[in-house]
């Protein structure tokens, strides 16, 4: 009975370490060595470098593209006023040159109600101009940018007017 009893807990253990075993030499016969998994770290990093060599040519291609295009876009802009200003004479009429102008006065005060003024104060109009002036003036240019000398002398002011171009038009 003895001998039954241990073939019997022989059979058991057996039974219960054989499988874990067996799991542990599959697992570890699965195992890539450091060599290979170096391999294939250099490989990853490789493909790494030529994806991101890829993609920064890629944007310097965008880049090129979106500058070129800009340029036409400007080229198609100078085109059509032309254009316009043709359609003007072709209609027997001369063209009026109108430039959109901003005009603002700036104090140089720490006071807010001074800064609130000048703002409020502000205006936009328009101004027909030569042919000449309206060609040689681009939208941003700053037409009077001037220190008011008289103000400063007589009330202790300083301050400036600046007058800036806001847009450009054509018109019959």
């Amino acid at each position: 009975m003895k001998n039954k009893l241990l073939i019997n807990a022989f059979i058991r253990i057996h039974f219960l370490f054989l499988p874990s075993f067996i799991l542990v030499l599959i697992l570890s016969a699965c195992e890539p060595s450091k060599q290979e998994i170096k391999e294939s770290i250099d490989a990853l990093n490789s493909e790494k470098n030529q994806v991101q060599s890829e993609i920064s040519n890629a944007k310097a291609e965008l880049n090129s593209l979106n500058s070129q295009l800009s340029s036409k876009v400007a080229q198609v802009d100078v085109l059509q006023k032309k254009l316009e200003e043709l359609h003007i004479y072709e209609n027997g009429k001369t063209p009026k040159y109108i430039l959109k102008l901003h005009l603002k006065q700036t104090h140089f005060s720490l006071s807010i109600s001074k800064h609130i003024k000048d703002a409020m104060n502000a205006m936009d109009f328009e101004m027909p101009v030569d042919k000449e002036f309206y060609e040689n003036v681009s939208v941003g240019t700053d037409i009077v940018n001037n220190f008011r000398v008289g103000s400063c002398i007589l009330y202790g002011s300083f301050g400036d007017w600046k007058m800036t171009v806001n847009g450009k038009e054509i018109r019959n």
